[in-house]
């Protein structure tokens, strides 16, 4: 028996771009949305019919897993389904720079008496796996992890990656660690063959008392049966009583053994305390993260290019420069003319690094400032080096470097232009850049 898998390749992400459904107008969104739902279910009802065939080994670990994760997309796809319903709209961070968050490791440490009565006594296996929610509607799950062979020293480590995409900086990342216990072997006692035996005077009056009593025990079931459907049909007696359905596969056997809320405040932070753990988690408690998140290569940083008048300081006075100007690659290169920055072999006059600019967005620069029109100004503070000293422009502690720089654009519109530009590329450097 073979059941679909339940990878991000398939379904919502497959039509429309992992994490892109929200470009789509909301009619589209809920057509999709219920589609997903209705595989979730069909994916539920295959991996149920698995599972009463199979009740043993890692088939059975894999058809749990998909009745789970159908479970939880379907539980997450209604969620946001209602809320584009109710709401009229959809969740949207178009706004916002994209970018992609990578974890490349998640170890988990264990309880001492988990580890002696797994690993030392080996009584039953374990087997684990990972879900990511990203709100409002991706959910992606990793590799399933044993005891058996997962398990080093002290901890779990489940080393697949796990790549989110297109993540606004604005995310909401929950992770969730299931686990659940299984056989390696078949539960179904084997049927052991009878030995051929003589039939004795006692043998066959036992026989026939049992056949005496089974043909009882069908009269009663056929009499109870008769009454109760004079019940339903509307006679009078005893309360009317469900009928018994066939037995079903009554939910997944994973367990739900700890939770973690991460934000992009989080992403250089390696350990974390696991939140919703249950009493009989097999988890100490602290799970390790290798992390890394940076800005999409599909949506660059914004650019411009053109004429900026600059202050800078020549021979320890101040003086306005004009200077052709670019912004790319979150910094602002500068050079004597515009022909310089088209020949490559001109290396700029000068460059402004956005990454390291004291706030994250710039400002008109007040007349105590600059009485000059259309400037604005930009403050960079950076860890000082051997010969940075004090000037007009330059503070310097030993510690810290910070410089002001002042720009001042042609007209009105060109300043709100460059500020627009700027910051825009701020955003991206205060977003992915932490």
């Amino acid at each position: 028996l073979v059941i679909p898998g339940d990878n991000e390749s398939s379904g919502i992400n497959a039509e429309y771009g992992e994490g892109t459904l929200e470009l789509r107008p909301p009619f589209d969104q809920i057509k999709v949305l219920e589609q997903g739902v209705m595989v979730q279910g069909q994916l539920q009802t295959q991996a149920s019919q698995v599972l009463e065939h199979c009740n043993w080994g890692l088939e059975q670990v894999e058809a749990e897993k998909v009745l789970l994760t159908a479970g939880l997309k379907k539980d997450l796809w209604n969620r946001h389904l209602t809320s584009l319903k109710e709401e009229g709209h959809a969740f949207s961070s178009d706004t916002l720079p994209k970018g992609h968050l990578e974890i490349r490791e998640i170890s988990l440490l264990l309880r001492q008496d988990y580890l002696v009565s797994q690993v030392v006594e080996k009584k039953v296996n374990q087997a684990f796996f990972v879900v990511a929610k990203v709100i409002p509607y991706r959910l992606l799950t990793t590799n399933t992890a044993t005891s058996e062979c997962n398990i080093h020293g002290t901890t779990l480590t489940i080393s697949e990656p796990i790549v989110i995409e297109n993540l606004p900086p604005d995310y909401q990342l929950t992770l969730e660690i299931y686990c659940m216990s299984y056989n390696m072997h078949s539960t179904n006692t084997p049927i052991k063959k009878k030995r051929l035996e003589t039939n004795t005077p006692k043998r066959l009056l036992q026989s026939a008392l049992s056949r005496m009593g089974a043909s009882q025990k069908r009269d009663r079931a056929f009499t109870s049966s008769m009454e109760s459907f004079r019940e339903r049909s509307g006679s009078v007696g005893a309360p009317k009583t469900s009928c018994s359905s066939s037995s079903t596969h009554q939910g997944p056997k994973f367990i739900l053994a700890g939770t973690l809320n991460i934000t992009i405040k989080d992403v250089k932070t390696k350990q974390f305390r696991l939140r919703k753990a249950p009493f009989h988690s097999p988890f100490e408690g602290t799970i390790s993260l290798n992390m890394s998140a940076k800005e999409s290569v599909n949506s660059p940083p914004p650019s411009h290019k053109g004429f900026l008048t600059i202050f800078q300081e020549e021979s320890g006075l101040g003086a306005w420069n004009r200077r052709w100007c670019s912004v790319q690659d979150n910094k602002i290169y500068y050079w004597l003319y515009p022909e310089d920055q088209v020949n490559r072999n001109k290396v700029p006059h000068g460059e402004i690094d956005l990454r390291h600019c004291k706030t994250d967005r710039v400002a008109i620069a007040s007349r105590l400032d600059c009485a000059r029109p259309n400037t604005f100004v930009l403050t960079v503070l950076k860890p000082a080096q051997p010969g940075d000293r004090s000037s007009i422009i330059t503070e310097s502690n030993g510690k810290t470097t910070q410089t002001k720089f002042l720009l001042s654009a042609d007209s009105r519109e060109e300043r709100r232009e460059w500020m627009d530009v700027i910051n825009r590329s701020l955003q991206c450097v205060v977003s992915w850049n932490h």
